[in-house]
Formats: C-alpha cells, sequence, structure tokens
C-alpha cells in the first residue's frame, strides 16, 4: 500500500461506516459458504443470540472457536444496526478488534485494507480515520433541554475524531410505556469562538436533516468546559420547527452517561435555566395573520399602547411615583429616571384583549423592586383620564405587598 499507516491499536478500533459494511459482509459470506447456508437465516440463528437453536451453525460458535472464548452473539448484529441507522464510524472494542479479522483468516484490519475490495477513497478514509484515532479521545456528555410535552429531556451526546464527529441519542418514554428511539449523527466545526454541530437522522433507508445546535466557547477549547450552553434548532417529534436553549454536562465516563440518562432526576439548576426555553411552530400555514396566535386578533390595541407614563402605586397610606414609556412597535418597558432601570420586562394581553398585563423588575433606589400591572386595556388605550388597576410584587425589603396603581398618560406616541 502507498499510505503509510499506525499499526498499533489501541482501546478502540474505528472504522467508516463502508469498511464494516464490507466486513460484514465478508464475514457473512464465510458464514454461509463453510456451513453451507443458503439465503434465508434469521438474524438471531445467524449471529447467536435470543431464542436461537445453538445445535444449528451461526456465527457465535463459529467464532467462539477462533476466540477459544465466550463471545457476545448478539455484538455484530447491534454493530450492523447502528451501521444501517447512518452511523457514520463504527466502534469495535476489546476482542472484537481482531476476532472478525481472524475469522476471515486475516490477522488484523491493516491486512483486510490491502485486499481489492476498497475502492480507493474508501481506503483511503479508512487509513486515515486509523491515523488519527491514536491521538484521539471521545467526549461524553447528559444534553439537556425543555421539548417536547412541555418536560425537560435528557440525551446522550459522544463526541469523537478529534472534535469532529458527533452522535447523539434520545429515548421518549410514551404514555403507553413504549419507548421511542431518536439517534442522530453528524459533523462538528469550530470558528470565530463558536462550535457548530450539524446533525442528520435516517427513517429507515432515508437519510434526514437532524438538528442544529451551536455553542459558544470563547478562546477555549470545547473539551475544557464541564458545560456547554448554547441554541438548538430542528424539528420535534411531532414534526414541528422548534428551537430552544440546550445546555451539555460533561461526564467522564460514557457508562456514566448512560446512567445519569437512564435516571429521571434532574439537576435543579439546569432545570431553571431551561423551563419553558423553547419556540414552536406549528406545522400548519396560516392564510390570515389573525391566526398567527391567540394574541394575534388583539395585536391592534397593543399597539395604541406606546407613549409615556407615570404610574402611582399605592401600599397602605403611601404611594411611590415611578415614570416609564413603552416603545412604539418594539413594547419595551423603560424607566423615564436616570437613577433607575428596568430589566425583565414584558406585556401581555390576556383574557381575550380585555387585560393588559405589565410585568418588570425595578433595578435601583425605589421601593418596589418587582411589579405585575393589571389594567384594562380599553381605558388605558383612551388615554384621556387615569387608569385605575391593580399590582402584586415584591418591595425593597423583599417582602411581597400588593395594592392599586393609577397609570396617568404623560405622551403619546402616534
Amino acid at each position: 500500500m502507498e499510505n503509510k499507516i499506525n499499526t498499533e491499536i489501541k482501546e478502540t478500533l474505528l472504522l467508516t461506516k463502508d469498511t464494516f459494511n464490507i466486513l460484514l459482509d465478508k464475514v457473512i459470506q464465510h458464514f454461509k459458504k463453510e456451513n453451507k447456508i443458503g439465503n434465508i437465516y434469521k438474524d438471531s440463528q445467524l449471529y447467536g443470540f435470543g431464542n436461537y437453536d445453538d445445535k444449528k451453525p451461526n456465527l457465535k460458535n463459529d467464532l467462539e472457536l477462533i476466540m477459544k472464548g465466550y463471545v457476545n452473539g448478539k455484538y455484530l448484529y447491534n454493530k450492523s444496526r447502528e451501521a444501517s441507522s447512518g452511523i457514520p464510524l463504527i466502534k469495535l472494542s476489546r476482542e472484537y478488534k481482531y476476532v472478525f479479522f481472524n475469522y476471515l483468516g486475516y490477522k488484523n484490519i491493516f491486512e483486510f485494507l490491502n485486499e481489492d475490495f476498497f475502492l480507493l477513497k474508501q481506503r483511503k478514509r479508512q487509513i486515515e480515520l486509523l491515523n488519527q484515532k491514536n491521538n484521539s479521545e471521545d467526549y461524553y456528555y447528559v444534553s439537556y433541554y425543555f421539548g417536547e410535552d412541555k418536560q425537560i429531556h435528557k440525551g446522550q451526546v459522544i463526541i469523537y475524531n478529534q472534535w469532529k464527529n458527533i452522535e447523539m441519542k434520545y429515548i421518549y418514554e410514551e404514555e403507553t410505556g413504549e419507548k421511542g428511539i431518536y439517534l442522530f449523527f453528524g459533523n462538528i466545526t469550530q470558528n470565530g469562538g463558536f462550535v457548530r454541530f450539524d446533525t442528520k437522522s435516517f427513517v429507515g433507508n432515508k437519510k434526514n436533516e437532524g438538528a442544529k445546535l451551536i455553542f459558544f466557547i470563547g478562546n477555549s477549547s470545547p473539551s475544557e468546559r464541564s458545560y456547554l450552553m448554547g441554541t438548538y434548532s430542528g424539528l420535534d417529534k411531532y414534526d414541528r420547527a422548534i428551537a430552544g436553549k440546550i445546555i451539555l454536562k460533561k461526564i467522564g465516563l460514557k457508562s456514566d452517561m448512560e446512567h445519569e440518562v437512564s435516571t429521571k432526576v434532574f439537576d435543579p439548576i439546569i432545570c431553571q435555566e431551561l423551563n419553558k426555553k423553547r419556540i414552536i411552530v406549528e406545522s400548519n400555514i396560516r392564510k390570515n395573520p389573525l391566526l398567527f396566535s391567540k394574541k394575534s386578533p388583539y395585536a391592534q390595541a397593543l399597539c395604541n399602547t406606546s407613549g409615556e407614563y407615570l404610574l402611582k402605586f399605592f401600599i397602605d397610606k403611601s404611594a411611590y411615583n415611578l415614570r416609564i414609556m413603552i416603545q412604539k412597535y418594539h413594547y419595551n418597558i423603560i424607566s423615564l429616571i436616570d437613577s433607575i432601570i428596568i430589566e425583565d420586562d414584558q406585556i401581555n394581553v390576556i383574557n381575550k384583549g380585555q387585560i393588559l398585563d405589565l410585568d418588570f423588575s425595578i433595578n435601583g433606589l425605589f421601593y418596589i423592586q418587582k411589579a405585575s400591572i393589571y389594567v384594562k386595556l380599553y381605558h388605558l388605550i383612551q388615554k384621556d383620564h387615569e387608569v385605575q388597576g391593580s399590582f402584586n410584587g415584591v418591595d425593597i425589603n423583599n417582602n411581597i405587598v400588593a395594592g392599586n396603581v393609577t397609570i396617568k398618560t404623560l405622551k403619546e406616541f402616534n
């Protein structure tokens, strides 16, 4: 061979999908030829697992003669399932790095690669993989995101091939108790301080686009970080376009990753960060924009809320004034007092457009630190008198407070 290759295999042997499929085909051909088996043969009997007859020919018995010891009959079958699902790289570990090649009469994969089974590009890709594998390390993560059915979900993430490839596995338990498995694989790119995952999935023999994920890592190596926080976009199990926030938690061992994903216990810190962080676009076409969402029919009324206002909060026998602005189009709530900053603000039209909900936090020297205000929307957009409403919130001493509020229009925005 023209390519110089490192003939030392450590830990696991990585095969390209093409190399593995050729190996599998040669093993099955050899088995059927040696045992004079026809084309029809059940998988369980062929590989030697489950309810099979160990008195009849099977690969498990043949391989145990080569190994002179125990062989897991389902190992090769499982690997064939991985390859058919679309995973680009197949891992062989322990004695399985050699036994399939020995069964065919080869000492190892390097002798196997010398045969004329391969196209030039197939052999070249496998040799490149063998050379770089000795310097690479697999990384294991548990992924967390707020997903289907309004629940936090966990999944397995394996990163290998020097941060160039990724495998992701999610298991959903249905109401019937059955488990649905979703498997993704893909490529990783790094540039500009970001790591990007571009994945695919297989449904039968058809390859589909999978999730796209982006994580910021700055100038550090991604493997240095115990947590990666980023965004994802794709389709959920109900075929809806979705996007949201995702966190990857680094795990030392594969077995620990699998155990954490299998448990129903969730880290409360991660749940707090991810809860409700999800965008869903339903899989239907709206011919009328008033059908975009339940809020759409009342959008015109919301447009009339922009302007400058004086808020007066009444608590017991005291009153506290706050001047704010509601921006036109953007609907941000901004303080008109230099020493006060308004944060975490949100404006909602609720109760079929009848009530306006102003929710925000106040950072600065003001008695109220958090407030939710409810007023009649119709009265507010008239802008010709003080509007009466109610509020609840938290004061500067962290006491829960409630009372009445008046909103007076200072300036209208046309």
